[in-house]
């Protein structure tokens, strides 16, 4: 669960410098793996059919 956080902190990074396009990226690979996470504990650890 550290890695959404981390790619978080690096989009933060990026909009800081004002680099749009790389923190636009940063923000849809943190989406990306907080949807997998969250997917994959919701079917297999809590056995709910989505």
């Amino acid at each position: 669960m550290f890695l959404p956080f981390l790619t978080a902190f690096i989009g933060l990074v990026f909009v800081w410098f004002e680099k749009r396009l790389p923190a636009l990226t940063a923000v849809a690979i943190t989406v990306a793996i907080l949807m997998y996470w969250f997917h994959f504990h919701a079917t297999d650890h809590l056995n709910i059919s989505l």
